[in-house]
């Protein structure tokens, strides 16, 4: 997994690179999901039936937001991406700022912070100390916010993203379009 952050990407041939296609980067994300999951889900679980504490919840949401652009913007890739050999440069093939990786993700992170704005007040509500279950936390956020409304137009961009990604000649995706980034494949 080294070579991956190690190699210098000014040797790339940009008549021959290889790009990273929608199923490897699609496996990616499965990845990365199954290595955040678990912990974001248990957290969450505790905090929602138990702890009911507004700031793990916002440190829960955050650490969540910031892992894709924190270790694209350090290591060109996700743990996902760096175990399918996958990086992330920006139009000239070079490693992406900060501000490029923001961007980057911005389709995703727009929308995850108005849930969490939407969803914060929640933890004030006096109904809320009676929740003692998931799937009730679930049906009390959907009573009392209009974050759902958020997410399903979440989804609608995730769901464009991968088919103007499937479409594209160089398999960018729409946040790799308003980024002017790439996904390279280093396999």
């Amino acid at each position: 997994m080294e070579e991956i952050l190690d190699e210098p990407l000014i040797e790339i041939n940009k008549n021959t690179v290889k790009y990273g296609g929608f199923w490897k980067r699609f496996v990616a994300v499965l990845i990365d999901g199954v290595i955040l999951t678990p912990v974001t889900l248990g957290v969450t679980y505790f905090n929602t039936i138990d702890w009911k504490n507004p700031a793990i919840f916002i440190a829960v949401s955050l650490a969540g937001m910031a892992y894709k652009p924190v270790m694209e913007s350090l290591y060109g890739a996700t743990l996902g991406k760096m175990a399918l050999k996958l990086k992330v440069v920006n139009g000239n093939f070079e490693m992406a700022g900060i501000g490029t990786i923001l961007l980057r993700n911005s389709l995703s992170l727009v929308p995850s912070i108005v849930t969490l704005a939407m969803t914060l007040p929640v933890y004030f509500h006096a109904e809320f100390a009676s929740v003692s279950g998931f799937m009730e936390y679930t049906s009390f956020i959907e009573g009392h916010t209009s974050a759902q409304v958020v997410n399903m137009f979440s989804g609608l961009i995730t769901i464009v993203d991968g088919i103007v990604m499937m479409a594209d000649n160089r398999s960018r995706s729409l946040h790799d379009k308003i980024a002017d980034t790439l996904v390279i494949d280093r396999s």
